[in-house]
């Protein structure tokens, strides 16, 4: 084998150790350990422009995770939110993470956490489902798609 081939293997095989650990990250992310289940967004009349989304997060790790932010295109500002009682008066804050614990199910909901929508590009027809990305502690992604449902149907949920 002359110099040239020699180091043309030593380049590809240095390239190739290094590459296989970091595809092994990208497909281990965060998003992967977590399911997303009833993900659902509550309908509004056409002239209010801010909603909500809620669901469940089942983390299957043995790891504590974190959803640390979430985007979509139905609106221009997205917020992860809870509600606090304050003196008597229930108040909504933003919080910067939602903490998903090992093997437990974490509940957004009505009155507690959630996800904020402001500033909607269009009204939400009852039925549209609306995209929605969650970003975790480890930036991996998971895409999900929340069906709009009156609160008649969230409370049957």
């Amino acid at each position: 084998m002359n110099v040239i081939n020699r180091c043309g293997f030593a380049l590809i095989a240095a390239l190739t150790l290094t590459l296989v650990p970091l595809a092994n990250v990208a497909a281990d992310g965060i998003a992967d350990k977590i399911t997303v289940n009833d993900p659902y967004v509550r309908a509004v009349p056409p002239v209010v422009m801010t909603s909500a989304a809620f669901m469940q997060f089942q983390n299957s790790d043995e790891a504590e995770h974190f959803l640390v932010s979430a985007s979509t295109p139905a609106a221009a500002v997205v917020e992860l939110h809870m509600h606090t009682m304050d003196d008597g008066i229930m108040r909504m804050r933003q919080v910067a993470h939602i903490h998903l614990p090992p093997k437990q199910t974490v509940s957004l909901q009505p009155g507690g956490l959630h996800i904020m929508l402001f500033d909607l590009s269009a009204p939400l027809n009852l039925g549209d489902r609306v995209p929605i990305t969650l970003t975790f502690k480890d930036g991996s992604t998971k895409e999900i798609a929340a069906e709009v449902r009156s609160v008649k149907q969230m409370m049957k949920h």
